[in-house]
């Protein structure tokens, strides 16, 4: 029976271009903000926070069809995860994207949190003590993110997070290859 969700095990190029779709659509969709937030309230203005959730949907599906689609090249999971990293730090401690830092924080944020939904369920599956305090890391993390970025907006907050953010990616990208969650654990 055909299932929407279910893994494909797409091919290097496919997943390549699934990463870049999503990334993309997520950015085109926050670059449009001004359209339900012309005041820029940001996260005190209720219809940005209801247009915020678009990117979270799409970056939660996404995510998720991405890393149960590439079980084969499960190298693309990493090189993913370094360029979100990567866009962590050109956003966080360069100019390099200008004007559309906030649009790229925006699309950054979402992307960030629903791959520490995947890597809690990742890091849960592996039945360890590590492994449990890593996922229950992760959630942690996820949630801060999610509280900063569409309630709070503390800068303090942002400070601490944005080298958190990258190094926790980059352990993520050293790790996704190794782990699999549309397996159990003990399938070997």
């Amino acid at each position: 029976m055909y299932r929407l969700f279910a893994p494909r095990d797409l091919g290097a190029i496919a997943a390549l271009a699934a990463v870049a779709f999503l990334i993309l659509a997520i950015f085109g969709w926050t670059e449009r903000t001004d359209l339900f937030d012309p005041n820029d309230l940001s996260v005190t203005g209720w219809s940005w926070r209801l247009w915020q959730i678009g990117p979270l949907v799409f970056a939660f599906a996404g995510v998720w069809w991405i890393w149960l689609s590439t079980r084969r090249v499960a190298w693309v999971r990493s090189l993913a995860l370094g360029i979100l990293a990567g866009l962590v730090f050109a956003n966080g401690y360069t100019e390099f994207f200008g004007d559309y830092r906030g649009d790229v924080w925006r699309t950054v944020n979402p992307l960030f949190i629903a791959t520490c939904s995947v890597s809690a369920v990742a890091l849960w599956r592996c039945r360890c003590a590590a492994g449990k305090i890593g996922a229950v890391i992760s959630v942690i993390l996820g949630v801060v993110v999610f509280a900063n970025a569409h309630f709070i907006n503390n800068g303090v907050v942002w400070q601490i997070m944005d080298p958190v953010r990258m190094l926790t990616e980059i352990t993520w990208a050293g790790a996704a290859r190794y782990a699999n969650v549309a397996e159990p654990a003990d399938a070997e």
